[in-house]
C-alpha cells in the first residue's frame, strides 16, 4: 500500500466556459472541481477542510457575538418545537438557533418587539462580516441592507460582494470605487445627499410657463437648470383598508429615481395603503386634475398622500411642478414652501453619490445570503407558521420571525 496523501489535484488550466474567478481559482489550486453539466462546484479535500473551517468561523462568531444556539435538528419544524418547549423558561435562550445544512447555514430567531428584532437582524449580519473580513484581505467585503416589500411588510438584508459577471449568485448591484461599499438598487441610502446651492440666499418662488416641458430633460433645456436643481414628481395608485383608490404624490431630486419598492413599505407602514402600482392619465385626470408632467410639492390637492424623498431635504432654488397645465415654479425651497412627510424612497442608480464622496458604479455582486425580517399576524392564519407561547406571566405570544440563510460555498468562493 502507497503512503497516504491527500488528493491535491493542482491544474494550470481553467475550467472551460467558467466566469467564476472563485470557481476558478479553487479549481486551479485542487480544491474543488467543476460538473460543467450540472453546474456544480465539486469540493475536494482541502476544498472541504476550508468550507469546514469557514463555516466554523461563522457559528462561533453567532453564537459568541449574537446568542445564537447552535443546534443539529435537520428541519425548521424541530427547531420550531424546540422554542416553544424551552421559550417559558429560558425566554432569550431559546429564541435564536442556527445550524449547519449541507453548504448552508439556516437561521431561525424570534423577537416580540420589532424594533428589537431589526436590531438584532443588524447584528447578526454584523458579527458574520466581522468574522469574514480578516479572510479578505480588507478587499470590501461589507453588508448590504436591502428592504423589499412582501407580504407582512417584511425587510430583506442580504450579504454581498462584488464579483465578476457570470459568478456564482450574481445579480446588479454597484460598488463605490473609493471606499468599496455594496449597495443594491433598492438598498438604504444611508445619508442625506449635499444640496447644491447650500449657502446662496432664498429666491423668491414665482410661476414661469414652460410650454412642452413635460420631462425633465425638455424642463433643463428650456430654463437652463441643471438637473440637481429640479425636483420631479412620480405619481401612483394606492388602496387604502376600504379598498379605495388614493392618489400618490412621490417626490425625488432631478437626477435620482424612485425606488417603487421602498415607497410601497412607506406607504404601508406609515399610512395603511397597499396595492401601489402606476397610474394611467385618466386616473390621475380624476383624481389630481389635468396635470401630469407639471406636477409638484407646492399646492397639491389636500387629499393626495404625498411623500418626498431624503433628496430634497434642505433643496433650494429648485424648480419644481405648478400643478398646472404648462407652468412650474422657480425658487422653490424647503421647507419654506413644502414640507411634506421625509423618507428614503430612492432608487440607487450609477452615479448615485456615496457617503465618503464618491459614485457608485454598476457591477455583479455575489449574494452571499440573505436574512428576512417578517411583521406576523397577531393570531394564526391559514398557510403561515407561527411560534405560540405563554410567556412568564402568562401572556399569550406570536412573536415576529427573523429567518435566513448564509451560503457558506458562495461565500467560500467570495473569500477565497
Amino acid at each position: 500500500m502507497s503512503e497516504f496523501k491527500t488528493l491535491l489535484p493542482k491544474t494550470g488550466n481553467a475550467p472551460a466556459h467558467v466566469k467564476d474567478q472563485g470557481v476558478i481559482n479553487m479549481v486551479v489550486s485542487g480544491e474543488a472541481a467543476y460538473n460543467a453539466k450540472s453546474g456544480e462546484l465539486l469540493l475536494l479535500p482541502e476544498g472541504e477542510a476550508k468550507r469546514r473551517r469557514l463555516s466554523g468561523d461563522i457559528l462561533a462568531a453567532l453564537s459568541e457575538g449574537c446568542g445564537y444556539q447552535t443546534v443539529n435538528c435537520g428541519n425548521d419544524d424541530a427547531i420550531f418545537s424546540l422554542a416553544e418547549r424551552f421559550v417559558r423558561e429560558w425566554q432569550d435562550a431559546a429564541t435564536s438557533f442556527c445550524e449547519e445544512r449541507g453548504r448552508n447555514i439556516r437561521l431561525l430567531a424570534w423577537d416580540t418587539d420589532e424594533a428589537s428584532r431589526d436590531a438584532k437582524a443588524r447584528a447578526l449580519m454584523e458579527a458574520v462580516t466581522a468574522a469574514l473580513r480578516g479572510k479578505t484581505g480588507g478587499d470590501g467585503l461589507t453588508p448590504s441592507f436591502v428592504e423589499e416589500i412582501r407580504e407582512g411588510n417584511s425587510r430583506l438584508f442580504i450579504l454581498a460582494k462584488g464579483c465578476g459577471q457570470g459568478a456564482i449568485g450574481s445579480r446588479p448591484g454597484f460598488i463605490c470605487p473609493s471606499c468599496g461599499n455594496v449597495k443594491l438598487p433598492d438598498s438604504p441610502l444611508g445619508y442625506t445627499p449635499a444640496q447644491p446651492g447650500a449657502g446662496e440666499p432664498e429666491s423668491r418662488a414665482a410661476d414661469v410657463e414652460t410650454p412642452g416641458a413635460n420631462t425633465i430633460t425638455e424642463l433643463c433645456d428650456q430654463l437652463g437648470v441643471d438637473v440637481t436643481r429640479t425636483i420631479k414628481a412620480m405619481l401612483y395608485i394606492a388602496y387604502d383598508a376600504d379598498s379605495n383608490r388614493r392618489a400618490v404624490a412621490s417626490f425625488v431630486r432631478g437626477d435620482y429615481n424612485l425606488s417603487m419598492n421602498k415607497l410601497d413599505r412607506w406607504l404601508r407602514g406609515e399610512r395603511g395603503l397597499t396595492g401601489l402600482r402606476s397610474a394611467d392619465k385618466k386616473e390621475l385626470y380624476e383624481l389630481i386634475g389635468e396635470v401630469a408632467g407639471y406636477c409638484g410639492p407646492v399646492g397639491m390637492p389636500s387629499d393626495v398622500v404625498i411623500v418626498c424623498d431624503d433628496s430634497v431635504i434642505g433643496a433650494k432654488n429648485t424648480v419644481v411642478g405648478a400643478n398646472r397645465p404648462g407652468y412650474h415654479k422657480t425658487g422653490c425651497c424647503h421647507p419654506r414652501d413644502f414640507d411634506p412627510p421625509i423618507a428614503d424612497i430612492a432608487q440607487l442608480t450609477e452615479g448615485t453619490p456615496c457617503a465618503c464622496g464618491g459614485k457608485y458604479k454598476a457591477a455583479c455582486v455575489r449574494e452571499m445570503g440573505r436574512i428576512e425580517t417578517a411583521s406576523l399576524p397577531s393570531k394564526p392564519q391559514e398557510g403561515i407558521k407561527l411560534l405560540s407561547y405563554r410567556d412568564k406571566d402568562g401572556k399569550h405570544d406570536y412573536p415576529s420571525a427573523i429567518i435566513g440563510e448564509l451560503s457558506v460555498e458562495k461565500i467560500l468562493l467570495a473569500v477565497r
